[in-house]
């Protein structure tokens, strides 16, 4: 293991591709990366799953990527809309991914890996539970990024289950634009010299499915969270050609109520922040909420032990989990706190 490098997350399976990557030398943003696709090719609703990250170190500034999925519609007619709740089909409700496009991102912004070698633990896995087909995608991800998804077979099977012959509204042009928007974060002034760093918009309102997340650092300084909200094979669409899911996401266009302009980012729980003293960072991921208070993450910065502070958010927060990733200038460790 190399000292200050380190991976965490809920799932051992995530963590363990997480920390590999990061032991073989690579980058906190290739521990996401390979945390992410291990879970995908386990799950059949984590590829094309929503997803945030949020990165930060000494020297490397405060970055947001924003992988949301995205309301579709672009290059196609306003549909007549759907009268009423009932009539309206699950296809209707998928919007566009980006998470593709976010791991392409990520890796050539700050990953020193290579991305054929980030995508094995994903591809073992999707062999293992059986899924040929997602583990041959997976393995195109590896070697052509988002552009695995504009290939003929997989753009069409994406458009069958959600485009208007299913009743959706999604499009090959909506595909072709799926990238991440790359933003600055937003930094709030706690207590002396304490600052707390998360994504730049605030947390949607209502209940919404329950985020993940993956949080890494590494012996150069850089740490990340990654956030993402998998489609349960329950309540999603199925896309067998591919055998993913997709989750429900998208506005469905309704008679008499204002239509989400296509490209609009769509609500996702994003409960992660980062912490920043001098040269310490600590990591927060907060599962079960839609968001982070940062006015109560200070005490993780302020020599509080910080097991007791973590437990204290999470019972506070009334988070199903709380996570926490601790990097100062020589080493690191995680933190957890579950509800028991």
């Amino acid at each position: 293991m190399i000292r200050g490098a380190l991976a965490l997350a809920r799932s051992s399976r995530v963590a363990g591709a997480a920390q590999a990557a990061l032991d073989a030398g690579g980058s906190a943003a290739d521990a996401l990366i390979a945390g992410f696709i291990a879970t995908a090719g386990s799950e059949p609703g984590v590829l094309l799953a929503p997803a945030v990250v949020l990165l930060a170190g000494v020297g490397a500034g405060a970055r947001v990527l924003d992988g949301r999925a995205l309301q579709p519609g672009k290059g196609a007619a306003r549909p007549r809309g759907y009268k009423s709740e009932a009539e309206i089909p699950e296809a209707a409700r998928i919007g566009v991914p980006r998470s593709l496009g976010l791991l392409a991102h990520l890796h050539v912004a700050r990953g020193r890996s290579r991305m054929a070698d980030l995508v094995k633990a994903g591809v073992s896995a999707a062999e293992d539970a059986g899924a040929t087909r997602r583990a041959a995608l997976l393995k195109r991800v590896g070697s052509a990024g988002p552009l695995a998804l504009r290939t003929e077979d997989a753009s069409g099977a994406l458009l069958a289950a959600a485009g208007p012959v299913a009743g959706g509204i999604l499009t090959a042009e909506d595909l072709e634009g799926a990238m991440p928007d790359d933003v600055p974060a937003r930094a709030t002034t706690l207590e002396g010299d304490v600052a707390a760093i998360e994504v730049p918009w605030d947390p949607p309102l209502g209940r919404l499915p329950e985020a993940e997340a993956i949080l890494a650092c590494d012996a150069r300084g850089l740490v990340a969270v990654m956030v993402y909200v998998a489609a349960r094979p329950e309540e999603g669409v199925h896309v067998p050609e591919l055998e993913l899911v997709l989750g429900r996401h998208a506005h469905p266009v309704r008679r008499g109520v204002p239509r989400t302009a296509p490209g609009t980012p769509l609500d996702m729980a994003a409960p992660a922040a980062i912490v920043q003293k001098a040269s310490f960072f600590a990591a927060v991921a907060l599962p079960g909420k839609a968001g982070v208070d940062v006015a109560k993450l200070g005490r993780l910065a302020e020599g509080w032990p910080a097991e007791s502070a973590l437990s204290e958010l999470r019972e506070q927060t009334g988070a199903t989990a709380a996570l926490a990733l601790l990097r100062d200038a020589r080493d690191a460790r995680a933190v957890t706190s579950q509800t028991s």
